[in-house]
């Protein structure tokens, strides 16, 4: 049996190593505090032939950061003094919004006195709270130029005080997110000659994306040089990137998400670049090529003009979303099919009511095409080609591939990370319950190292051979996959890889050294398959039918369910006889008499239904009892046709009282959901009035065709009735306007977290049973006969979020 289909290795991260041409920056971020009129010419003079740092001049003075040297002049070659430089992060403190009244550092340099007021003070606030230290025996050497490395030090220091993603490890080291991975990179001159605390925090600034090497692109730092004061409006424009940093009044930036989806991220700030909270926020947009007929002559939204979030289009309204306690909101994701070659999109903010006109005060940006984002690697996935998913033998001689795939914590697939990643693989039989390290040839692997591919994935094959061809037997196979790293925090930060039922074990072997850096972590993942010559038996049953059909308005429909038999090594078993019975009529939808499996294991059975909506389950049985010795055929399926035969259509193997009466029956069974269309006539769900738009729900959500677009609902107010439940399908489509948890959300997203939902409901219990964990749905303006209207869904998934699985 495969005890392994679907289960999960850690990725630990690679040791540090020199920065070269394939090091990446790997904890940057796309947000910006530059944008708008951050951007705006401040008025200096002297900026010529700097394209690379006017922006980052201009948005330094537009936060009065800095004042320049003059009113009108930066003076951008001068080094930055440590008093200057204390200035500098004095004041990006505040705009960031960091206390500095408190702090438990020392601060009393004595040579400090003859400066201004100001300058003290942000020193001594800076040193209290350990952002810029001074230089030794109470010196803080205002006069002297700052370092590259001083300047490292103090940035991520600040940094540190603002972002989830940098925080610090039990030996005071920077360390990012919740899996605290050190820096993996680091500049040879700094490595060989400062401290482990400053190198820490120079490879984090690199990390960061604050500061490259000297000259750019290099792999030496230059820590004792000084710091030109162009780099350092380069250095802390991008330290502010990772804080909370944005202009006055609304700005928006566009964020990439995987699969080339963009999400646009708004933010409201007051004069004093404070958030502002509890503000709603409206959007809309048009293909960029259509963005001159997004509005009627009089100022107002025209047919063409396409809502993002809320309820309605052009109108503030309760279901806009509204600015978050950090002065931010994130619209709806955009999929790549939505920008297509391009959106042009306008964002306004106002009252529930508002509705936008000519003097609506907005902001328009434009959505361009956005480019494929590599998923960060987290595990990995391991599933193998036997045919029968966690239930499937091998044949001896049979070779069976097992593929690993990385993927990220949303199991899309993922790329290699830098430096690669390789496993070697360990076989093993089993003598009893006791492990046998196979030296006779018994069974093999195909390679003994599995490097992974650029593209995350790598194959490697199992097999074994029958060493007693005149009996029957079985041997038990145990595969072994390790990988060992040298990282410290490698085996203490991994991830919960249990997957319920795989069979397989994910642990961690730890061989110390006397240096807790280096000591060796060997990551172990097993799992095991059994080879077997015996003959081939009927092990699973499966029903394959259209989910959706179109309920007969009258009389009948025909229709038709294609039924699988496989065996235990899953090859298909020809001439096996199968009876379809249905839940509409109780009994079987043709006749009682066996239709017989052909060539590939399939047999398609049609049959003719005359009910109303509803849901109907088809169930297809192989009657071991009645199969005669052979096993090539089940003839006396036919009631009365052999000994012991069942007379009725019904899958027995147990008894009422829930025991095993000793039948063989194999029984697959699928749903088919017989629905109508979504009417105002038809649909019986409570509607009520909210904001002057009708609300009408909630339904229980039942299926989903996520290829066709379209959802199958409870239109029936009876929901413990099960008899009397008539299914409805509604249409969706890139049109309409999606919330999901109470929270805006794509077409895409929506789809993917409404199969979730379902699969979690149907796991947790008989899916035709109404219960609190299945999802619902609230929807308005649904017009079942106009594909081009724009409908609101509102998706309760009722999902353990706490779940990491979900």
């Amino acid at each position: 049996m495969s005890a392994m289909v679907a289960s999960l290795l850690a990725v630990g991260a690679a040791p540090a190593a020199a920065i070269d041409e394939d090091s990446e920056q790997d904890h940057t971020t796309t947000a910006t505090a530059c944008l708008g009129e951050a951007l705006d010419d401040a008025g200096f003079t002297d900026l010529g032939g700097l394209e690379a740092a006017v922006d980052d001049i201009n948005c330094l003075a537009y936060y009065e950061i800095t004042t320049g040297k003059t009113a009108d002049t930066f003076d951008p070659d001068s080094n930055v003094t440590r008093s200057q430089m204390a200035l500098f992060l004095y004041r990006s403190a505040g705009v960031m919004g960091i206390d500095l009244m408190g702090g438990d550092m020392d601060a009393d340099f004595g040579d400090i006195a003859e400066l201004g007021e100001d300058r003290q003070n942000a020193i001594n606030a800076l040193a209290r709270n350990a952002i810029l230290a001074g230089r030794g025996d109470m010196a803080f050497d205002p006069g002297g130029d700052i370092t590259r490395a001083e300047m490292a030090v103090a940035l991520v220091n600040l940094v540190d005080h603002v972002s989830s993603n940098l925080g610090r490890n039990d030996a005071g080291l920077f360390v990012f997110g919740d899996d605290e991975d050190p820096p993996n990179d680091s500049f040879g001159d700094a490595y060989r000659t400062l401290s482990e605390p400053v190198n820490n925090a120079i490879s984090a600034a690199y990390e960061l994306g604050i500061t490259t090497g000297r000259p750019a692109g290099s792999d030496t730092f230059a820590p004792n040089d000084g710091v030109p004061r162009r780099n350092m409006a380069t250095f802390i424009m991008r330290a502010l990137k990772h804080s909370n940093v944005r202009p006055r009044g609304l700005s928006a930036q566009i964020q990439t998400r995987p699969q080339g989806a963009a999400e646009i991220v708004v933010s409201l700030r007051d004069a004093d670049f404070a958030p502002i909270v509890n503000v709603a926020i409206d959007a809309f947009r048009t293909p960029a090529a259509q963005e001159e007929r997004a509005f009627k002559t009089d100022g107002t939204c025209s047919s063409r003009a396409t809502r993002i979030d809320g309820a309605s289009k052009c109108e503030i309204d309760g279901a806009d979303p509204v600015t978050t306690s950090l002065g931010n909101i994130g619209l709806a994701q955009l999929s790549a099919t939505e920008i297509g070659e391009g959106l042009t999109v306008w964002i306004w903010n106002g009252d529930v009511g508002d509705e936008y006109g000519n003097d609506t005060d907005d902001l328009e940006m434009s959505v361009d095409p956005q480019p494929e984002v590599a998923a960060n690697a987290t595990v990995a996935a391991i599933s193998s080609d036997l045919g029968l998913e966690g239930n499937g033998d091998g044949r001896y001689g049979q070779k069976v591939t097992f593929t690993i795939q990385l993927q990220d914590g949303d199991e899309n697939d993922a790329a290699t990370p830098e430096g690669g990643i390789e496993y070697n693989l360990r076989l093993e039989t089993f003598n009893g319950r006791v492990p046998v390290t196979s030296s006779d040839r018994t069974i093999s692997v195909t390679p003994g190292e599995v490097a992974l591919g650029s593209d995350g994935s790598g194959t490697f094959v199992v097999t074994a051979r029958d060493l007693d061809a005149d009996n029957d037997s079985e041997v038990t196979v145990r595969y072994t996959l390790s990988r060992s790293v040298t990282n410290e925090d490698d085996a203490n930060n991994q991830p919960n890889l249990l997957v319920p039922g795989d069979g397989a074990r994910t642990t961690t072997e730890v061989s110390p050294s006397t240096n807790p850096a280096t000591y060796t972590h060997t990551k172990l993942h097993t799992g095991i398959v059994v080879f077997s010559d015996g003959d081939a038996e009927v092990t699973a049953v499966s029903v394959d039918v259209s989910s959706h059909q179109s309920a007969p308005s009258n009389g009948t429909v025909g229709t038709a369910a294609t039924v699988t038999v496989l065996d235990q090594y899953g090859r298909p078993m020809p001439n096996e006889g199968i009876v379809l019975s249905s839940s509409a009529t109780d009994d079987a939808v043709t006749s009682s008499r066996p239709r017989f499996t052909g060539p590939s294991g399939q047999v398609r059975i049609g049959y003719s239904y005359g009910g109303s909506a509803a849901v109907e389950t088809l169930m297809a049985i192989w009657d071991g009892d009645t199969a005669d010795e052979s096993n090539d055929s089940n003839a006396d399926l036919d009631p009365g046709s052999g000994e012991g035969q069942e007379d009725d259509t019904e899958c027995r193997d147990i008894d009422d009282q829930g025991q095993n009466d000793g039948g063989n029956d194999i029984c697959g069974s699928t749903m088919i959901f017989w629905v109508g269309l979504v009417t105002d006539e038809n649909s019986t769900t409570e509607t009520t009035s909210d904001s002057d738009q009708e609300i009408t729900g909630p339904a229980h959500v039942l299926s989903l065709d996520a290829d066709n677009q379209q959802l199958v609902i409870d239109g029936d107010d009876d929901a413990d009735d099960d008899a009397g439940r008539a299914p409805v399908a509604m249409d969706f489509d890139s049109n309409d306007f999606f919330t999901v948890d109470g929270s805006p959300s794509s077409l895409d997203d929506f789809s993917e977290m409404l199969a979730k939902a379902l699969a979690a409901f149907e796991a947790a219990g008989d899916v035709d049973a109404i219960t609190e964990a299945e999802p619902t749905l609230v929807w308005a303006d649904y017009v079942h006969d106009d594909s081009s209207s724009s409908a609101w869904f509102q998706l309760v998934t009722n999902l353990d979020t706490n779940d990491p699985q979900n």
